[in-house]
């Protein structure tokens, strides 16, 4: 009988399970990505220079709430109604 670890075999997200980018429209993996303040769309956002996954959204500031904030570029620049 084969010891349980409690961690899967596969830990990979099959391809027809995962999300689109807001903005873009590929997949997301999971990992090099956010949500947007305003929309509440994910969108992928590397988290390393050399990263080859694209930026689609920005970092902004929030004044009253004295924070940081990501946003997808459709909020960011004003595209979203």
């Amino acid at each position: 009988m084969a010891e349980q670890t409690g961690i899967p075999d596969n830990l990979e997200t099959p391809e027809n399970d995962l999300e689109s980018c807001v903005i873009c429209g590929d997949a997301l993996d999971g990992i090099q990505e956010t949500s947007c303040q305003m929309c509440g769309g994910k969108f992928h956002q590397p988290w390393s220079q050399d990263s080859d996954v694209p930026q689609c959204g920005r970092i902004g500031s929030h004044e009253d709430a004295l924070a940081i904030v990501f946003l997808c570029d459709d909020c960011y620049f004003g595209r979203r109604p």
